[in-house]
């Protein structure tokens, strides 16, 4: 099994990669996906099967039942308001969560590409959107993950 905590170091890393951010932030607005299901379809370096997949998608779900208000809640505050500051620690505080919930699904081999775009394809089909702009859209994480040292 991974050590704990190599999902959230590789995320970390990646997420802070240029224009990984705002790729993010386009996946999760324009096409309603979980960011975490979207980093750990990168993460687990082994294509997902349809029933993975869904195992994943069900461990996330309560989670984000929390995640998704906090959000919307701190997107509504003005920055500049303290509780704001609150409302994300609080949020990242979820976000951890759920990655530590999908971690505990199985251990994470090496980093994979070919494995990666299989995922996030089989992922794009389950929400029902374009699969091949989604993966146009998921290019800045894809090229991310060849610049970052391997999750493990």
């Amino acid at each position: 099994m991974s050590p704990a905590g190599t999902f959230w170091s590789f995320s970390l890393r990646i997420y802070g990669a240029p224009g990984v951010e705002s790729a993010c932030l386009d996946l999760q607005d324009r096409f309603g996906a979980d960011v975490n299901l979207v980093l750990y379809c990168l993460w687990i370096g082994r294509a997902l099967t349809p029933e993975a997949l869904e195992q994943a998608l069900e461990a996330a779900a309560p989670v984000q039942s929390y995640i998704r208000p906090l959000r919307e809640m701190r997107r509504t505050l003005p920055k500049d308001a303290a509780v704001r500051d609150a409302v994300k620690k609080a949020e990242l505080a979820a976000e951890k969560l759920e990655q530590d919930t999908l971690e505990a699904l199985g251990e994470a081999g090496e980093a994979n590409t070919a494995a990666a775009l299989a995922n996030l394809g089989l992922y794009a089909e389950g929400l029902g959107i374009d699969v091949d702009q989604f993966l146009e859209s998921s290019r800045p994480l894809i090229d991310a993950m060849h610049h970052q040292p391997n999750a493990l």
